[in-house]
């Protein structure tokens, strides 16, 4: 962060333009490598970028598309090859200050270049005082990014209070705000709502028609937004496996979906097992329905997060919930849980009022946060022990149960390896493990697969669907991926 604001500091648009024009692409990276500690994050990747235009990454979390795009936008160190973008070496530290005015770097997470405190118009005229800009340039371009982003009625919110989408339009103007050649956006819609995502992709379109001649590089999760890019790079394991527009690549693999592309390019060993996933019927349930809400609202001071929302779910049945950033599908599920208390409403649990402090309901109740329920610094295996102790599991069942979770979910491999070094998906699934390691009858996801690769999250799926279909355990999901909420019984 240091370096990027002496890079940026003080330095004007028309200093900026000084800078020789790129010629030929818009990025060369060329036999580069780059490790953190043990960890091999690109091996000896080349690659040729092309300009004036919008490229795609895409690939499973950990193969290398962050390191990669942090490198292009000179915010990594090069470790060895070398690194050439708009039309210098990223090498030479001079090149690098005078080329980085005209490189925007979105880096990944909501809202991961904004400031909590400031206010939304703060975080954008702080952009633009690093970038020189008198207060005059600053308060007209604030105005212009606002009104275009529909952030304009939300100046005076703080960044921390906003939603996922609306974070990500306002980390969009702070990149914006200097007119750059070079717009680089490492996972902008990761966690962020269809309606949003596609508002901030025609965003990107609408900017690019101003801005002619701007190159953007994105990495992303999502395979129907990878379908709008005009030039895809496929990666796996710090390698690049393919290039070309998504139609090329969907008919070099003959595949009618970018997702079966990708899925086909994997290696062997990578796509071993993967099946398209079907969900079996579900069986007639018996008793009373595991979740009843009636008119469950939720208040917040005079902010009504959860306003008089009505549903009920059957037992063993696979329910989506769906719905905008902000929307209170959150809100709804810490009531459920009894981990908030309702403004107003009644929640019951397999027939039982919901009660914070009724532990023996709450034992029958697995919960799985988008923030993941584990403890970073504890190996896999320490995580199962823990947990189970931690539900009141006895002593001479914790050994059995641990080992069945371990081979069920397939963590063999990972037993000793601590959670936070591991791979999206296999924390994803170490999660899951935790959630149930009590063998709770009714699990609640909190958007478990924002970020996962196609396999990952359709071996997810594939636990999923064995819990509901084969335990008779009650699935309760928020997501964002359409294609999820269709494997769905009923979705709200």
């Amino acid at each position: 962060a240091t370096r990027f604001h002496d890079a940026v500091a003080f330095k004007s648009p028309h200093e900026a333009d000084a800078v020789t024009e790129p010629f030929g692409p818009v990025a060369r990276v060329i036999d580069v490598t780059h490790r953190y500690g043990d960890t091999l994050a690109l091996h000896a990747l080349t690659l040729e970028i092309p300009a004036d235009c919008m490229v795609g990454f895409i690939g499973p979390d950990g193969v290398g598309k962050s390191s990669l795009l942090g490198l292009i936008a000179g915010a990594k160190q090069i470790q060895s090859g070398h690194v050439e973008v708009l039309g210098g070496d990223m090498a030479n530290a001079r090149y690098r200050n005078d080329v980085s005015p005209r490189i925007a770097y979105m880096p990944q997470g909501l809202g991961g270049n904004l400031y909590a405190t400031l206010s939304v118009a703060e975080n954008v005229d702080f952009f633009g005082r690093l970038f020189g800009q008198g207060r005059e340039e600053r308060e007209w371009r604030i105005r212009d990014l606002l009104q275009s982003t529909g952030l304009a009625p939300f100046r005076e919110r703080p960044a921390g209070k906003l939603s996922g989408g609306m974070k990500q339009k306002l980390g969009l103007c702070c990149s914006l705000i200097h007119d750059p050649d070079l717009l680089i956006l490492d996972e902008p819609t990761t966690g962020v709502d269809p309606l949003s995502r596609r508002q901030f992709w025609e965003l990107i379109d609408q900017i690019r028609e101003r801005r002619k001649g701007m190159s953007v590089l994105v990495a992303t999760a999502y395979m129907e937004e990878a379908e709008r890019f005009d030039w895809l790079v496929a990666m796996d394991a710090g390698k690049v496996l393919a290039t070309g527009t998504p139609a090329e690549l969907k008919g070099r693999m003959n595949t009618r979906t970018l997702e079966q592309a990708f899925i086909a390019l994997l290696p062997e060993d990578k796509r071993r097992g993967h099946r398209t996933i079907t969900v079996p019927a579900r069986p007639i349930a018996q008793g009373p329905p595991a979740i009843e809400a009636e008119g469950l609202t939720m208040r917040f001071g005079s902010f009504t997060a959860v306003d008089h929302v009505s549903f009920r779910i059957e037992a063993g049945e696979i329910f989506g919930f769906l719905g905008s950033n902000g929307c209170g599908k959150t809100t709804t599920m810490k009531m459920l849980t009894g981990l908030l208390q309702a403004s107003e409403g009644e929640a019951r649990l397999f027939g039982h009022p919901v009660n914070a402090q009724d532990l023996e309901t709450r034992k029958r109740v697995g919960f799985m946060s988008q923030a993941f329920s584990l403890y970073g610094e504890l190996t896999v295996r320490q995580n199962l022990l823990l947990h189970a102790r931690l539900f009141h599991l006895q002593p001479n069942r914790i050994s059995g149960r641990v080992a069945e979770l371990i081979q069920r979910f397939r963590l063999e491999a990972y037993l000793d390896d601590v959670a936070e070094a591991l791979p999206l998906g296999i924390r994803q699934r170490l999660s899951l493990a935790v959630a149930v390691v009590h063998q709770p009858e009714m699990l609640i996801l909190d958007e478990p697969t924002s970020g996962v690769d196609p396999v990952a999250r359709d071996g997810f799926w594939e636990l999923l669907i064995e819990l509901s279909r084969k335990d008779n355990v009650t699935i309760f999901i928020s997501t964002h991926f359409m294609n999820e909420g269709e494997r769905c019984d009923r979705i709200s």
